[in-house]
């Protein structure tokens, strides 16, 4: 005999205070598992975040220049000669420096990154707010102050003097960039206001620009022709991903939430296959009438596989729900990006489900050992 439809359903919400402790297990082991994955992209996204902006269609660098936290120079000749290539549009230099900044309420000293670049080059994709304002950068000794630092450097005002290093700058206007795991904030300035006593330095990387007309393909290889091998050219998209591989390669970020993100599902299985057991066990006289009643093995296996199916989409319901202000508050605690994307939500879904079901696996043997004496 085939067990009819939602039989496991109907078994599961037999007992509401039970179903709501089993969500609630359920929903713990999910809030875990975003927990892990948020912090692992959170510091992906952010120490990636800075190559997402960029204004160019490439980037040229150093080869070793391996992250972009390195401080690799590029030759200012070589952007000049990359100028003149037929295709490009513009070779824009970014500089960039670390600098002690003093913060105008405790007087205490932090170190912010500077990027230098010439005023009307706008080498971020910023939101319109803050491109708005790099025509600011046309006066000298003009900065613009990034508003999503974190809060150490102190609160400024439009107009308000900034001490960076030993020089008195003003306050311009306001980007939004944001830190990641290794700077806490970022200055956008003129290279004319930053490099004053410093003219014959190098930037750290130049951006390119491909006239409208040309062909990407045919810039790219005249590009590569025209640069030594010891630099390196990249969309702003390869270079992010090349910082996140670098992470991921290279620091203990990966291994370290990718063991808590299996641990996370090992209680969750735990969890499910305890709550399974305990309604396999709850409910003994229930599944021996329907064995004494001629329900197949099969038919119990669906049972059992209904449970957890329905256990995996109420529990991760409210596990997501909980995810998303716990990530609302750690990104405003630590600044960074903690976002949850359409598909990392799928990820955690399909973990979850698969989760229940194994857990269900499990519970479907103590079903199958079930005699229909056992109803007496």
């Amino acid at each position: 005999m085939l067990a009819g439809p939602y039989i496991g359903f109907q078994i599961l919400l037999h007992d509401k205070k039970r179903l709501l402790r089993s969500i609630g297990g359920i929903a713990f082991a999910v809030t875990i598992m975003f927990m892990q994955l948020g912090f692992f992209n959170g510091i992906n996204d952010s120490q990636a975040h800075i190559a997402t902006l960029f204004n160019a269609d490439l980037v040229v660098m150093h080869k070793n220049r391996t992250h972009l936290t390195k401080w690799n120079r590029l030759l200012r000749i070589y952007l000049e000669k990359l100028r003149i290539q037929p295709g490009v549009a513009a070779a824009i230099p970014l500089y960039k420096d670390g600098a002690g900044v003093k913060n105008p309420q405790t007087d205490q000293i932090r170190r912010i990154i500077v990027y230098a670049f010439p005023p009307d080059a706008e080498p971020f994709h910023l939101d319109p707010e803050s491109q708005a304002v790099f025509k600011q950068l046309h006066t000298r000794k003009t900065v613009l102050f990034d508003r999503a630092s974190r809060p150490i450097y102190g609160q400024f005002e439009v107009g308000d003097p900034i001490t960076i290093g030993s020089r008195t700058f003003t306050v311009g206007g306001f980007v939004n960039i944001g830190p990641n795991i290794i700077n806490d904030g970022a200055i956008l300035t003129s290279e004319s206001s930053w490099l004053f006593n410093a003219k014959t330095a190098d930037p750290l990387m130049g951006m390119i620009r491909f006239h409208e007309t040309a062909d990407p393909a045919q810039v790219v290889a005249t590009i590569k022709a025209a640069l030594p091998d010891d630099l390196i050219i990249m969309t702003p998209a390869q270079a992010a991903q090349r910082e996140i591989d670098f992470i991921v390669e290279t620091a203990p970020v990966g291994v370290i939430f990718g063991i808590g993100l299996i641990v996370s599902l090992f209680i969750g299985v735990v969890i499910c296959y305890q709550i399974l057991y305990n309604e396999v066990i709850d409910h003994i006289p229930q599944y021996a009438t329907l064995m004494a009643m001629g329900f197949k093995n099969s038919a119990m296996i669906r049972i059992i596989l209904e449970q957890s199916l329905l256990l995996s989409i109420l529990g991760f319901l409210p596990g997501l729900m909980a995810s998303l202000l716990i990530y609302q508050h750690l990104a405003s605690a630590t600044q960074l990006l903690m976002h949850l994307t359409t598909l990392r939500v799928a990820f955690l879904f399909i973990l979850t489900v698969v989760m229940c079901l194994l857990a269900g696996m499990l519970a479907i043997r103590e079903v199958l050992k079930l005699d229909p004496a056992d109803l007496f």
